[in-house]
């Protein structure tokens, strides 16, 4: 099998991570890595032992200065369309981290240069290839729960309290939580209902990570880091650091006195073309991690949750209810997924699949999450027909 040449652009927590997952593939060689802090593509070029990639701050250098097929793209969420658009212009197959972007505008410009290009993006929303929600899938595929009447989708993430030290918790930046962190569950239940969203209401507040007067606004300097379960590790990682010597924010800002203009707890019910109606939780307060997902039917149930190995299907007989095995390796990221969605960019640059999603579906939970940061704002239900793309 012939190496598809790639390049990595930005390089955060989920691009250094996709810098050492695809240095380990066979069918990928990886000749280029590309931040705005050029010292942050240096070092993952020398941890990961990388001798033949060249290292850029810009995208305009790399695509001017290196053979590539792919470009793989990890920079922020409200920095996607500056890359996607001049990567497609220039002729290459394009990754893009989900969300597609933060704005209608801006999703309007990818989709364009997409159209443009001949179809050449893929967008990875991973938990297309997690092996539950693959399965949930064919389940409602199958005919199984008849005409689908409810989606519930909860998320509890632990590790969300740390958007509220990062780059996450500003809605300049990632949308805020309905776009940076819902678009992946508000693009499962677009998928899943196989139906066009109508209207959404919302509702979200943030009520736990509120300012603490008596804490620093660093926990190295702060007197309750000693007992705050939610204090920053004293060391950042080699790649923090950097960014911090670059002039970035501190990597232990508190979580409750940083400025942000997110929620860390909220709901959305989403109404669907064929009277479907769902229902998405987000709590990014919780103890612990875990997706959990339950659709119904006219003629049955199935249920989930991220971090299991079966479903269970309900039929409207009670005798009939069926455990349905899970082939997963839950070792690997997001359920299992994130080793697949590499798989499936890969395959799509050669021409052997077709990509689950593209950027005419990945606008959808993007406006969702509109909707909903909308319907919050102003208390009332907001119409997806408001949204142009």
């Amino acid at each position: 099998m012939s190496k598809t040449k790639v390049a990595i652009v930005g390089i955060g927590g989920r691009g250094s991570w996709l810098v050492e997952s695809v240095a380990k593939r066979e069918d990928a060689q990886l000749v280029a890595i590309c931040d705005r802090h050029i010292r942050k593509a240096e070092y993952m070029v020398q941890k990961c032992g990388l001798t033949d990639a060249r290292v850029f701050d810009s995208v305009e250098a790399l695509l001017g200065g290196v053979d590539c097929e792919a470009v793989m793209i990890t920079t922020g969420d409200a920095h996607h369309a500056e890359v996607v658009v001049p990567a497609l212009k220039a002729g290459k197959f394009v990754f893009c981290e989900k969300p597609l972007e933060t704005t209608a505008a801006k999703c309007k410009a990818i989709i364009a240069a997409d159209k443009k290009a001949g179809g050449k993006t893929f967008v990875g929303f991973n938990l297309r290839y997690a092996p539950v929600y693959v399965k949930v899938k064919q389940v409602i595929d199958s005919g199984a729960l008849g005409d689908l009447l409810t989606i519930q989708a909860d998320e509890f993430y632990d590790g969300g309290r740390t958007y509220f030290r990062r780059w996450n918790r500003f809605r300049a930046e990632g949308g805020g939580l309905w776009i940076t962190k819902a678009s992946h569950d508000f693009d499962l239940l677009y998928w899943f209902a196989g139906a066009q969203p109508l209207e959404v209401y919302a509702t979200a507040q943030k009520t736990y990570y509120t300012p603490k007067f008596e804490a620093a606004m660093q926990c190295r300097n702060c007197k309750l880091e000693a007992t705050c379960p939610d204090r920053a590790p004293r060391e950042a990682s080699p790649l923090v650091k950097i960014r911090e010597e670059c002039g970035g924010e501190p990597h232990d800002l508190c979580l409750y006195n940083a400025p942000s203009d997110t929620f860390d707890h909220g709901i959305a019910t989403v109404a669907f073309e064929r009277d479907i109606m769902a229902t998405y939780t987000c709590n990014v307060v919780a103890g612990f991690s875990d997706r959990r997902i339950r659709v119904s039917g006219t003629k049955g149930t199935v249920e989930g949750c991220l971090s299991g190995k079966t479903l269970t299907l309900y039929r409207r007989d009670p005798s009939a209810r069926e455990e349905v095995p899970i082939d997963v390796d839950l070792r690997v990221g997001h359920g299992g997924a994130d080793a697949d969605v590499q798989t499936g960019f890969f395959a799509f640059v050669r021409g052997e699949a077709e990509p689950k999603c593209r950027p005419s579906d990945a606008v959808v939970p993007v406006c969702m999450g509109l909707a909903a940061t909308r319907s919050g704002d102003l208390h009332r239900v907001v119409k997806m027909s408001s949204f142009k793309v």
